[in-house]
């Protein structure tokens, strides 16, 4: 499969790259983690499972699994 990416969503993973940077800096050099730097890591995770179809399994009930692996969504719940 082939995913083409805009420009906004580029510069939208570019940002969240730069957070995670800075937030990995901080974590190396004071060995501690902001509460910004949180907010930063689950802004990446939205912004990668909204780009690129990351979605929770489901149950056998299918209720999502949303604490588990995630899986890509045209795979669903196959694995």
């Amino acid at each position: 499969m082939t995913y083409e990416i805009t420009h906004k969503q580029r510069l939208e993973l570019l940002e969240a790259h730069n957070n995670l940077k800075t937030a990995l800096s901080n974590v190396a050099e004071c060995q501690d983690l902001w509460l910004s730097d949180v907010g930063n890591l689950e802004k990446l995770q939205y912004s990668l499972h909204r780009i690129f179809k990351f979605v929770p399994k489901e149950d056998e009930d299918g209720r999502s699994m949303y604490w588990g692996a995630w899986v890509l969504s045209e795979d669903g719940n196959d694995e």
